[in-house]
């Protein structure tokens, strides 16, 4: 839930409560059609009070930076929240996740998983398996290609 949306919905919460007691209050009117029991001091500083949480809440729906305080310290809080941003790859370790990712096996692999998920791979898109049509063992020719590739990195990789 975001901070305007709590604001607004204190704000609703706070009305919905003042509502409720005028609607009290109405009942305690004199002839004149004053409140009784609230001296005009504090009615004025009600009438205050009200004004300047309208006003927050409004600064805060128009995004006014500065108009609220506390708002900086709690951007801070989320930033701090936040992941750091991954760090760019090498050349070479972006090769190696693209290897990993060829062959459909997690980056932590060792070398005996990574062997087993090329020959399953390799079983299932073997040029000799489609020969069908030409267009299908091109691709399939294509794919082994890539994937014999990638073993031959993460071999090198996982042995040194």
């Amino acid at each position: 839930m975001t901070i305007s949306r709590r604001i607004i919905d204190l704000a609703r919460t706070e009305l919905n409560s003042l509502l409720d007691g005028a609607a009290r209050r109405s009942s305690e009117r004199d002839d004149d059609g004053h409140l009784s029991g609230v001296s005009d001091k504090e009615l004025e500083e009600e009438l205050a009070r009200r004004r300047q949480a309208k006003e927050e809440v409004e600064d805060l729906l128009r995004r006014r930076p500065g108009s609220v305080s506390g708002r900086r310290a709690a951007s801070q809080r989320e930033e701090a929240r936040r992941p750091p941003p991954p760090k760019p790859l090498t050349d070479e370790a972006a090769k190696v996740a693209r290897a990993y990712a060829s062959l459909e096996v997690p980056p932590t692999a060792d070398f005996e998983t990574v062997r087993r998920a090329y020959r399953d791979l390799m079983r299932k898109y073997h040029p000799d398996k489609h020969t069908g049509s030409a267009e299908k063992q091109k691709a399939a020719n294509e794919v082994a290609q890539k994937l014999t590739e990638s073993y031959k990195l993460l071999e090198k990789h996982l042995r040194k």
